[in-house]
């Protein structure tokens, strides 16, 4: 499936080595783990570091190593390590920790921003402002995130202004953004002073609108900051609970849709995937319609959203509050 992809990238790391001798690859192994802990953890990056789950997991972490391999980068010469490591070992281990975790693919974060200098306004270009978007692009990835940027074609051009996006015109923008099936739309107003950034932001993710503002920082700490408050706002909506802190339910689904065996199996593969869903099962078909029970862990919340997230199945109900019997339409590619 193609979140399978993104989820699994959740739990690779790249990291610079300094020289290539046994000790300094296992300081690299360790690093590069607790930089997937950040990524995947919901909790502030001082409480995940303080965590004893976590300390226990980086004092051992060539257990979790799934593969790795070195490399010099053509540009700058670096010797970096790529470490790929084991999602369900970790898994496994987080289950019984304390803190929740987010390890499903992320949700698509379309990003308009507009940026000011010497009291100049304009957006931001992804082809013109290159440092702009290299520092989004890192720092985005910190946390799973891989943002999109709008095309600025004709379309764009006609639709919005500087100052729709500037002055945080939401509703508009979330119409000329429908072209794009982002699920999260993030605005930004960012001003370039004489000694550093200030930044105001809106996220819009479906009905519900969180602003903030930053005031003095360098650039690449605002970014950081600015994904770190997405981060804060969207993984407690998709998080998994640690086995001891879970509450175990069980509903019925029924979906339609359902025409050939390929989509069976991909639906029957979709379910099988999702950490959250503990077991299910098919106890009938009537009228073109397939019913399934399914058991699963945690929030009823996260799950929904796990199923809206992902375009795999779409209902048009309201699933806010865990209904009896979930009435869903499969996606068909």
């Amino acid at each position: 499936m193609e979140t399978s992809a993104q989820e699994n990238h959740l739990f690779d790391a790249d990291i610079a080595l300094s020289a290539q001798s046994s000790k300094i690859r296992q300081q690299a192994i360790r690093q590069g783990l607790s930089e997937v802990l950040q990524r995947i953890m919901v909790a502030e990056p001082a409480e995940i570091e303080q965590d004893e789950t976590v300390q226990a997991i980086i004092a051992d972490a060539s257990r979790y190593v799934e593969t790795f391999h070195t490399a010099v980068e053509a540009l700058s010469g670096q010797q970096m390590m790529h470490v790929s490591f084991k999602k369900g070992a970790l898994l496994a281990r987080l289950r019984n920790g304390s803190l929740s975790f987010w390890v499903q693919s992320r949700p698509k974060i379309l990003l308009w921003i507009v940026l000011e200098k010497d009291q100049k306004r304009g957006f931001f270009y992804p082809q013109r402002h290159e440092y702009f978007k290299e520092i989004l692009l890192a720092k985005s990835s910190l946390l799973g995130f891989q943002p999109l940027f709008p095309l600025f074609d004709f379309d764009d051009y006609v639709s919005v202004t500087v100052s729709d996006v500037a002055l945080n015109n939401s509703e508009k923008i979330k119409q000329v953004s429908n072209r794009y099936q982002a699920d999260v739309i993030l605005l930004g107003f960012v001003k370039e002073g004489n000694k550093c950034w200030q930044g105001r932001w809106s996220l819009l993710f479906r009905e519900q609108a969180v602003d903030w503002n930053q005031l003095c920082a360098d650039l690449p700490t605002l970014i950081e900051e600015t994904f770190r408050n997405v981060y804060r706002e969207l993984a407690p909506k998709f998080a998994i609970q640690p086995d001891n802190q879970q509450a175990q339910d069980s509903f019925l689904i029924k979906v339609s849709g359902i025409h050939k065996l390929k989509d069976l199996h991909r639906l029957t593969e979709y379910f099988q995937s999702i950490d959250l869903i503990r077991s299910f099962y098919s106890y009938k078909i009537e009228n073109d319609h397939n019913f399934y029970k399914i058991e699963f862990n945690g929030d009823w919340n996260s799950l929904a959203n796990k199923f809206l997230l992902d375009k795999v199945i779409k209902t048009t109900q309201d699933i806010s509050v865990m209904p009896e019997l979930a009435e869903f339409q499969f996606w068909q590619e």
